[in-house]
């Protein structure tokens, strides 16, 4: 199916591809200039964030011998998943007319975003490239959640009793 599929792809004429790539960028841009209104520059923000991060995760995941087709499908799906939660919390800001609750969102996805791609920096080996201080800092948000879940882990055991 793959090398069918490879196969007409290549004898297709470049400008064919070219005009079909940016239908579908145009498509995309104007689908999220209708959706996401005066914060679109914060979804592209996100949206390119969430791609660094699928893009980094392969990379990390191709150098520790860890490539999955299946996890990688999961990660598309979650990212995915992360882009609709964007457009649904911007929904929300229009239906409670307060466009702070949007842009707090978007920025946070973005944050989550750009720490994964710091995480997965590391783990392929290339934290060298990183300051130190931003690895402290890393270090210290990973911490902190690991101490956060094993916080909930403990409350929800006592609740189970």
């Amino acid at each position: 199916m793959w090398n069918q599929l490879l196969e007409k792809l290549s004898s297709l004429d470049p400008g064919v591809l070219k005009n079909a790539a940016l239908m579908i960028a145009g498509g995309f841009a104007g689908l999220v200039s209708t959706l996401m209104g005066e914060h679109k520059v914060l979804f592209y923000w996100l949206f390119a964030f969430v791609v660094a991060d699928y893009l980094t995760g392969m990379i990390s995941a191709a150098r520790t011998g860890t490539w999955s087709s299946r996890v990688g499908l999961k990660g598309l799906i979650r990212k995915f998943v992360i882009l609709l939660v964007a457009i649904g919390f911007h929904g929300i800001d229009q239906i409670l007319q307060e466009p702070w609750i949007g842009a707090w969102a978007i920025g946070a996805l973005s944050l989550n975003e750009l720490i994964s791609i710091l995480e997965n920096v590391e783990k392929a080996g290339f934290g060298q490239i990183i300051p130190q201080r931003v690895r402290d800092m890393l270090e210290t948000v990973q911490t902190e959640h690991e101490k956060r879940i094993k916080e909930k882990v403990h409350l929800g055991e006592g609740q189970n009793e």
